[in-house]
Formats: C-alpha cells, structure tokens, sequence
C-alpha cells in the first residue's frame, strides 16, 4: 500500500492500526519513495524495548565502569530467562561447600 506524507500524517493512527494488522506500507514524498512502514517481527530473545529499570541498571552499570576507566558494552534490551544457569555447588564427600573443603583437597597446601 503506497500512502503520501500528508496523508500519513493526517492519519497517521488509521495506517499505523494498518500496519500493526500486518499490512506494509510504502511511504511517498513527492512521488519518490522514501520510507517503508512494515510490522516488526516478534522476536522471543528480548524484553519489549521500553524496560525502565533495565535501563537505569545498565546505565548505571556503564557509569560505574566508566569511572573505573572500563569500557563495557550491555545490551539495550534485557534478556529473557535466568542471566546465570543454574550451577549446582559440587558437593565434597562430607558433604561441604565451603572454602575448608578446598583446603582439605589441597591437603594443606599452600599455593
């Protein structure tokens, strides 16, 4: 469907319900061609794109690196599912977890 700049800014609520339907639209100004208005497809792998608190964390996160003289790069939109699988601890023969297990099977080491 091809519609004039005018015409779109006039209406611009009627061809944007078009669009959201799944229709394309090819955008005209002067009978040259200028924009094509088209449905965006769903993608699963990220959060919808206005998360606030997600973008005052990684802001935040940029800033805190940049005064340390890090450059990092966090995605804008947050990821879906868990941001660490879930590791499950290796359980020593007694049954701990802890830093003293590690001594014991280093047996006394100091490394």
């Amino acid at each position: 469907m091809n519609v004039k700049t005018a015409e779109l800014k006039n209406n611009l609520s009627r061809y944007l319900r078009r669009v959201r339907a799944g229709k394309t639209l090819t955008v005209f100004d002067r009978d040259t061609a200028i924009a094509v208005l088209s449905p965006v497809p769903a993608c699963p792998d990220i959060a919808p794109p206005l998360d606030r608190a997600w973008q005052r964390e990684r802001l935040a996160a940029i800033a805190r690196a940049q005064k340390h003289g890090v450059k990092i790069d966090i995605p804008l939109h947050r990821p879906i599912g868990p941001a660490f699988p879930d590791i499950k601890p290796i359980l020593a023969p007694d049954g701990r977890t802890d830093i003293n297990t590690i001594d014991l099977v280093r047996g006394g080491r100091d490394w």
